[in-house]
């Protein structure tokens, strides 16, 4: 006799339950959410090291020959022999104007644009950042720190760079 019950209070609860979901206030549906849906623009896949090698490194920066120290999807970095370096960055989900160089180049930033996509250069004495947009939320970093070149000559290697590796996509 328990079992019959229990088993009848189990159906009675559970009819309230489901009559209680589709039951609202107004007897109206819900209204759909107004305006338009923020169209995202995908970002591109860039490749491993921005889909470059050491050659092309080495060649599109005017170091001659450069060494990859370490590469990882999100970070390649690259060394000459008197010193001078390569960074590749890949920023997922970061938004590249809330991005400030890392680079110890100046705070101050200058718009760019890349292969018709906008960015954002610091430059220093003998370094440079390129930062370029490649979606809403990623963008990429090419880094050149010279012992011997100006910020400016850096500044033209790290925009071939980038141009590069956006041209590829």
């Amino acid at each position: 006799m328990r079992a019959r019950m229990a088993g009848s209070g189990l159906a009675l609860l559970a009819a309230l339950v489901l009559s209680a979901c589709g039951a609202s206030d107004s007897g109206t549906p819900a209204a759909a959410p107004s305006g338009t849906p923020h169209e995202i623009t995908p970002a591109l896949d860039v490749g491993l090291c921005g889909s470059a090698d050491a050659n092309q490194v080495g060649a599109l920066s005017g170091f001659g020959a450069v060494t990859l120290i370490s590469g990882d999807p999100l970070l390649c970095r690259w060394e000459t022999p008197d010193g001078s370096s390569i960074a590749f960055r890949w920023f997922r989900n970061s938004p590249i104007g809330e991005y400030r160089s890392e680079a110890g180049v100046s705070a101050g930033r200058t718009g760019i644009d890349i292969v018709g996509r906008a960015g954002f250069s610091w430059q220093a004495a003998h370094a440079c950042e390129a930062a370029v947009q490649t979606g809403d939320t990623d963008f990429i970093s090419w880094t050149v720190d010279s012992v011997a070149v100006t910020g400016a000559n850096a500044c033209a290697a790290a925009d071939r760079l980038a141009s590069a590796t956006l041209s590829k996509r």
